[in-house]
């Protein structure tokens, strides 16, 4: 907070003790702003926003590239490990996740990707409102598209800005595009466009203001002008750990979702519970790792489990926690210039001085940009024995086809990406990365209690590799990316390998892929969106209400019915717009408050 300046209107627990409002959002991540600025237009419509997280907005976190470092001290980031991987040796990753208002937001590379195809995806398992065509205008509502003010597929009057740095800051990027397009792949100034190839490279869209901020969820939806203005409907608590959600009976004997529990998160405080009653609806949007905990502790998820922790079963919905999807992947990565790589802010401190100081006096310089700036999108089937894409028929680069969904996508880099065994190096030598990431796994895990505690963190398995054919998917993006790299040295860049496989065998490059393969933490689809007697058990109707549960729904990546091709943060946004206009539209709500 600037000197002089009035703090952000955040309300103390106690405060809200035994109080009640039109609805509770738990979860003020990257939907939950979105849903409780949407929710709180209506003055007339009181609304409570419970973050675990603190608000923290410093000047560190606005910066783009500083904020997206998740182990600086002060990261809106908590971080703990997950399960031992069985199918790669036992290795042991860490699940990340942005913990303060914004949520991933805060922390993410603010990339904004929708995907298009895999939507149609959805409308084909049966969710009919969910098609391309139903989720647009939300995708639109949403947006301010700065670099694409033209396009009739962009928004223009939404409150998260957005925009497409033409010029890549390493040269090494620029020699990626090339070598793509070398290889098959189209360039394409617009990813986002249902017209664009979906087959394609192209410079990111990424959530960036006038300013060169970091435009998270918070800034766009419920910045401090936003909160001051409707602090008499608009209540928000941060760092607020939700313990149970109460549900009990109604007139008609059906369950309903009545009251939030919840304790202050600060390790110094009393275990003091609250309790906050919502006349209408409880929203969850904590996200696909924190939604499945808190409706487990409630007594709402697979009954086998809840009796293990012998916690009362409210509602037995094996969903909850199950078919939780990621997006693995891969980092190969090369020796490059040391100026040529974000491995000089590190290595040459008088550089990033300078570079501090264009961005504060200019607005330029790589604290603007975020980690990744460009991308590559393939689908694996497309790829010949040489690993250049061969496109048959023009229908097959038609983005609105589900059966042309890519299952690869790979991230230029210019930083070292491994997690797992160490390539520290304090050699003054840049690395640059290929992240090769699995776009479309079959494999999945599984989030599961720890224990009955609402502070300790869940247990969270991952699945990954637990399908075949995913290795297979893993094995092509590891030589394409390697093909990538010829290309690139083709034109005479001097790449040199830095972690790569020991060989272009089957053997080896599987190695490789248990040695080093990670989650991207793009998690979903922990609450499905399906029918509760679907195969694989669904949590929510296509409205997002909680099967069984009134005045319940959740609203964030969790109700995937399937992980989409593309990064989670502008879809996550859309879920939220689309469940304020459900509930918008819903009796109580237009007879309450017209």
């Amino acid at each position: 907070m600037w000197p002089f300046s009035s703090p952000y209107p955040e309300i103390p627990l106690h405060r809200i003790d035994n109080t009640e409002f039109d609805y509770i959002i738990i979860g003020g991540g990257t939907a939950g702003c979105c849903l409780a600025s949407r929710l709180s237009e209506n003055l007339h419509v009181s609304v409570l926003l419970l973050e675990r997280g603190p608000l923290a907005d410093t000047w560190a976190s606005r910066v783009p590239l500083m904020s997206a470092d998740i182990y600086r001290q002060g990261a809106l980031a908590a971080i703990w490990p997950i399960s031992p991987m069985i199918n790669a040796h036992n290795r042991v990753v860490h699940a990340v996740i942005g913990e303060g208002l914004g949520g991933g937001s805060r922390i993410n590379s603010i990339v904004y990707t929708r995907g298009i195809a895999d939507y149609n995806k959805w409308k084909d398992m049966g969710h009919s409102d969910w098609g391309y065509d139903e989720v647009e205008p939300f995708f639109m509502k949403s947006e301010t598209a700065i670099s694409h003010r033209t396009s009739r597929f962009r928004g223009n009057i939404g409150p998260l800005l957005t925009r497409t740095f033409t010029e890549l800051p390493f040269t090494v990027l620029k020699h990626v595009n090339e070598a793509a397009k070398s290889i098959g792949i189209p360039e394409v100034r617009d990813v986002n466009s249902p017209d664009a190839p979906i087959i394609c490279c192209a410079n990111m869209d990424v959530a960036i203001d006038p300013k060169m901020r970091r435009h998270s969820t918070f800034r766009a939806f419920l910045p401090k002008e936003v909160a001051v203005a409707r602090n008499n409907n608009l209540k928000i608590c941060t760092e607020a750990v939700v313990t149970r959600i109460d549900t009990e009976l109604d007139a008609s004997s059906k369950l309903r979702a009545t009251s939030v529990q919840f304790q202050d998160a600060k390790p110094s405080s009393p275990a003091r519970t609250y309790k906050a009653r919502a006349k209408k609806e409880i929203i969850l949007c904590a996200g696909a790792i924190a939604n499945p905990q808190i409706l487990m502790l409630s007594g709402i998820g697979p009954s086998d489990h809840l009796r293990e922790h012998s916690i009362k079963i409210a509602k037995d919905l094996p969903g909850v926690g199950s078919y939780l999807k990621d997006h693995m992947a891969l980092p190969i990565a090369f020796e490059t210039p040391l100026d040529d790589s974000l491995h000089v802010l590190r290595r040459k401190p008088l550089r990033a001085i300078k570079e501090l100081l264009n961005y504060l006096i200019f607005g330029c310089g790589l604290f603007v940009t975020p980690f990744l700036q460009s991308s590559i999108f393939v689908r694996s089937s497309l790829l010949n024995s040489n690993f250049e894409v061969v496109i048959s028929d023009p229908s097959q680069q038609n983005a609105r086809l589900p059966e042309n969904i890519p299952d690869i996508e790979i991230m230029p880099i210019a930083n070292r990406c491994i997690e797992g065994p160490s390539h520290e190096t304090m050699d003054m030598i840049g690395v640059f990365s290929f992240l090769a990431a699995l776009v479309k796994p079959k494999s999945s895990g599984t989030v599961r209690l720890a224990s009955t505690d609402p502070h300790a963190r869940a247990i969270i398995e991952l699945g990954y590799l637990t399908d075949p054919e995913d290795n297979l998917v893993l094995r092509k993006a590891v030589r394409f990316s390697l093909r990538l790299a010829e290309q690139v040295v083709s034109q005479g860049y001097p790449l040199k390998p830095f972690t790569v496989p020991a060989s272009n065998s089957d053997a080896d490059i599987d190695e490789f892929i248990r040695q080093y393969i990670r989650t991207t933490y793009h998690y979903t689809s922990t609450c499905r969106m399906a029918p509760e007697k679907d195969p694989r058990p669904g949590v929510v109707d296509d409205e997002l209400r909680v099967h069984g549960i009134s005045g319940l729904r959740i609203a964030d990546t969790s109700i995937f019915p399937d992980i989409v091709a593309t990064h989670t943060m502008a879809p996550a946004v859309m879920v939220a717009e689309k469940c304020a206009t459900y509930i918008k539209k819903s009796l109580v709500y237009e007879v309450d408050n017209a």
